[in-house]
């Protein structure tokens, strides 16, 4: 974090000399019009006017004008604040939350997985026998961790599904699609597969990442269809 401030107060130094150096050049070179042929003698000029104290002096009164220094300086203070606040956001996501549950301890199921509130308030997602400790949950952890605790809602989950269906024809099929919305482990399903079109579709979650169902649809030829699927996350 320091370092960053102190790169960017010296790329700020070295720009501002730089800019001192180029208007005193340029208050001897004018931009050259159009069609106006070079002139050798205002290019020499211009490159001499570095050792003239009164430009020099005139210049230097311009860079002391409190307006320019304000200017400057809130640019840098913005510059400086946006940095403090990056890295100030960034070490904050590393940080564990602590949950002010007066020493309670509490365990969450999480499908195969326990969501376990420490004693301490802090939180860790621990395996199904209770001890192995998988993940300790962070600030950055815990947008995802209230989606997945919410019971239901709109959820937007890409899903490839194979599966049997019957119709006309009975067949294999497989697809893609997306779960839409979820009630505890149930989920409503949409998809397209090699055979149809299956807007209405419930299944269960079994694992995070992959769930059994039932849905019904149109096959490509107008027939009515009927399939059990089995689905898997992206």
């Amino acid at each position: 974090m320091n370092k960053d401030i102190l790169l960017i107060a010296g790329g700020l130094v070295a720009g501002l000399v730089i800019w001192l150096f180029k208007e005193l050049i340029s208050g001897q070179i004018k931009a050259t019009k159009a069609g106006e042929p070079f002139d050798a003698k205002k290019l020499v000029n211009g490159i001499t006017s570095v050792v003239r104290s009164d430009l020099w002096g005139k210049s230097i009164s311009q860079e002391l004008s409190i307006r320019t220094w304000l200017i400057r300086l809130g640019i840098f203070g913005v510059i400086v604040g946006c940095v403090y606040g990056w890295g100030w956001y960034k070490g904050t996501q590393g940080l564990q939350p602590v949950l002010d549950w007066r020493g309670k301890e509490e365990w969450v199921s999480l499908n195969e997985h326990y969501l376990h509130v420490c004693k301490d308030g802090t939180m860790e997602v621990v395996d199904s026998d209770k001890k192995t400790v998988l993940k300790k949950i962070t600030v950055k952890d815990l947008a995802n961790l209230k989606k997945n605790l919410k019971p239901s809602g709109i959820v937007l989950e890409p899903i490839a599904i194979v599966g049997g269906s019957i119709g006309n024809k009975a067949g294999f099929e497989a697809g893609a699609g997306v779960s839409w919305l979820k009630w505890y482990k149930y989920n409503a399903d949409a998809f397209l597969t090699n055979l149809g079109v299956y807007p209405v579709a419930v299944s269960y979650k079994i694992t995070d990442n992959s769930g059994a169902g039932l849905g019904i649809g149109y096959g490509f030829k107008g027939d009515k269809r009927v399939i059990a699927y089995y689905k898997f996350k992206f």
